[in-house]
């Protein structure tokens, strides 16, 4: 049985479980802290930097930092939104912001969805279009270069994928 444990948010005392990161509080909670390479299947992959908080005065991405007693943790501050919107800057140089041809612009893309809530409304970096073919030969995904924002979890979830990985076969 898991114990409880004190920390503060935002400067309110809330009560949280012990041993579970922040970005698992952060979700079930009203506190929205932006998240792109993070799925719950796969756990953090830590390369997308737009979870950072503040803890304790040290900037920390949420999806892989477990809460601590005591742990005074800051989602607002400046220099907080300001990390945020630099990591967001970083993957949109990966993926286009005007997104008006791509597949999942029907309201689920995790990308363009994060960019609204963080109020984001031109990139600062210019996106760049990259010299690789799109690959389609798979019957499971299809690799679209201009769309790929580095982030990993493809990666993770074909590690993680139960099958055959004999390679004899």
């Amino acid at each position: 049985m898991s114990g409880k444990i004190n920390v503060i948010i935002n400067g309110a005392e809330v009560t949280a479980d012990e041993n579970q990161t922040i970005l698992q509080y952060l979700s079930n909670s009203s506190i929205e802290v932006p998240n792109v390479c993070f799925h719950p299947s796969l756990g953090p992959i830590e390369t997308c930097d737009t979870c950072i908080v503040e803890v304790n005065g040290e900037m920390v991405r949420s999806c892989s930092t477990v809460l601590n007693d005591g742990d005074v943790i800051d989602t607002v501050a400046p220099d907080v939104k300001k990390a945020q919107t630099m990591a967001m800057d970083k993957i949109l140089y990966n993926h286009e912001l005007y997104c008006t041809v791509c597949d999942y612009n029907n309201g689920g893309c995790e990308i363009h969805n994060t960019v609204k809530e963080m109020k984001i409304n031109h990139q600062s970096i210019p996106f760049d279009h990259k010299p690789y073919e799109k690959d389609e030969s798979n019957p499971f995904y299809r690799y679209d270069p201009d769309q790929c924002i580095l982030c990993g979890r493809c990666v993770e979830a074909c590690q993680e994928c139960p099958g055959d990985r004999n390679p004899e076969n």
